[in-house]
C-alpha cells in the first residue's frame, strides 16, 4: 500500500519502530495485525463496523504570512518558537524579530531592524530609525550636529551620555542587556523586571521564568506569576495538552489510548487511520487472516489484499497469516510485528510521524515544515508525512 507522491521537501527524521502491547518484536499470540481496541475504555465497539477512516490529527488553513508547522499555522517572522522557520527556538530572554532571534533591547533603546540602538547618539539611526548622519556629522541628543555637546563623550560619530546611554553606558561600547537600563554610568534591571540567566525578564509574564529564575511553564502560557494553559488545552502532569487529540490524554488527563493501534479524535479514543474496529480489537483488513476483507472473515492459510489466499506467493513479505510489504505496513514496519505509533505511517521500512493534509488534494504547499503532501493508501487520504518524498 503505496504512498502517491505530492510534491518533495527536505527529508525528516526517522522514528525507532514501534514494538508490539507486550513490549516485544516478532509473532506473539495476537496475530500482527490485530490490537486490542478501547483499552481506556472510551468509545464503544461495534462488531463488523469499520470506525471512521479520516486521518484524526488536522492542520488548518493558514493565513497570508503564516506557514503550517506540524498542525498549527504560525508567523515565522513573530514566532519564537519557530523563528525563521519551523522549529527554529529562540533562547530564553529572545525575541523573534523579523525572522531573526534577537536578545531584547536595553531599556532606553530601540529596535531598528533586527537591531537595538539608541536614537539619541547612533548616527544611522539619529532620532529615528529612518535619519541618518552624513559621514562629517556625529549624533547627540538625537540630532546630527558638527561636534558633540557638553557632557557627552565621543564614540566614533556617536556623542553619549555616559551616565544613561544603555549602549554607552559608563563608556564607550558599554552595552547594557536585554531588559536593563543605564543609571549613573551603571547597569541595572528596570524596576518590575528581575535578572535572570543573564538577561532582565517579567517573571509575572516569562514563561520561562513565571513567577522566579527558572520556573518554566513548558508549552503554557504565565499570567500573573501563574502558568496557565492557553485556550483549548488542559494542564496534565505539568504539561498543557489538547485533550481532544492527545493519545496519552485523551479526553480527560492520563486516559489513554492504544499506543499502535488507536487515536485520539474529538476526546475518543478510536481505531487509528486504515484499521477497522472489529469486536474488541482493531485489525488491518487488506492483510487480517482472522478479519480478511470483513469481520469475521477467517481464512484457512493467508489473507492479502483483504481476499483469502493459499500462500502469499507475489507480495513481498509474509508476516505469520497475512501478506504484506514491511516498507510500508505500520503493523509490520521493517519487520514483522514491528509496529508505528498511532500517528506514524510506516515509509520505506522506517515510522514517520503524519497528519492530515490541510489542502483538498496534492500536490499542495500548505504542509509546512519541510513535510510532503502525499496520498496515502493505508488511511485513504491525503496526508502531510514527515519523510524527503513520497515513495
Amino acid at each position: 500500500m503505496p504512498l502517491a507522491c505530492g510534491g518533495t521537501d527536505p527529508a525528516g527524521t526517522a522514528s525507532n519502530s514501534g514494538t508490539d502491547l507486550a513490549g516485544t518484536t516478532g509473532p506473539t499470540s495476537m496475530t500482527p495485525t490485530e490490537g486490542t481496541a478501547g483499552v481506556s475504555g472510551t468509545g464503544t465497539a461495534t462488531d463488523g463496523g469499520s470506525v471512521s477512516d479520516s486521518v484524526t490529527a488536522t492542520g488548518a488553513d493558514c493565513q497570508p504570512g503564516e506557514v503550517l508547522c506540524g498542525a498549527q499555522c504560525v508567523d515565522v517572522s513573530i514566532d519564537p518558537d519557530h523563528c525563521g522557520g519551523c522549529g527554529n527556538s529562540c533562547d530564553a530572554g529572545q525575541t523573534c524579530t523579523l525572522g531573526n532571534c534577537v536578545q531584547g533591547c536595553p531599556v532606553g533603546s530601540i529596535a531598528c531592524g533586527i537591531e537595538c540602538v539608541s536614537p539619541d547618539s547612533d548616527p544611522d539611526h539619529c532620532g529615528s530609525c529612518s535619519n541618518s548622519c552624513a559621514d562629517s556629522q556625529v549624533c547627540g541628543g538625537g540630532q546630527c550636529l558638527a561636534e558633540c555637546p557638553m557632557g557627552t563623550i565621543q564614540c566614533g560619530q556617536s556623542c553619549a551620555d555616559a551616565s544613561n546611554d544603555p549602549l554607552h553606558c559608563g563608556e564607550c561600547g558599554n552595552d547594557c542587556g536585554a531588559g536593563q537600563a543605564c543609571a549613573n554610568g551603571g547597569c541595572a534591571c528596570a524596576e518590575g523586571l528581575q535578572f535572570c540567566d543573564g538577561a532582565c525578564v517579567d517573571t509575572q509574564t516569562d514563561a520561562n521564568h513565571c513567577g522566579g529564575c527558572g520556573d518554566e511553564c513548558g508549552s503554557g502560557e504565565c499570567v500573573g506569576g501563574q502558568c496557565m494553559c492557553g485556550a483549548g488545552q488542559t494542564m496534565c502532569g505539568g504539561e498543557c495538552v489538547d485533550t481532544q487529540t492527545d493519545a496519552n490524554h485523551c479526553g480527560q488527563c492520563d486516559n489513554s489510548c492504544s499506543q499502535d493501534f488507536e487515536a485520539c479524535n474529538a476526546g475518543q479514543c478510536e481505531c487509528r487511520p486504515g484499521l477497522t474496529q472489529c469486536g474488541d480489537v482493531c485489525v488491518n483488513i487488506d492483510n487480517d487472516p482472522n478479519n480478511c476483507g470483513k469481520c469475521g472473515m477467517d481464512c484457512p492459510n493467508a489473507c492479502g489484499n483483504g481476499q483469502c489466499v493459499d500462500n502469499c506467493d507475489g507480495f513481498p513479505d509474509q508476516c505469520d497469516g497475512a501478506c504484506t510489504d514491511v516498507d510500508v505496513d505500520p503493523l509490520n514496519c521493517g519487520d514483522c510485528g514491528d509496529r508505528c505509533q498511532g500517528d506514524e505511517l510506516c515509509v520505506s521500512g522506517e515510522c514517520r510521524q503524519f497528519f492530515a493534509s490541510p489542502c483538498n488534494a496534492c500536490p499542495c504547499g500548505a504542509c509546512g515544515g519541510g513535510y510532503p503532501c502525499c496520498f496515502s493508501e493505508f488511511v485513504d487520504g491525503d496526508v502531510c508525512v514527515d519523510a524527503g518524498e513520497c515513495p
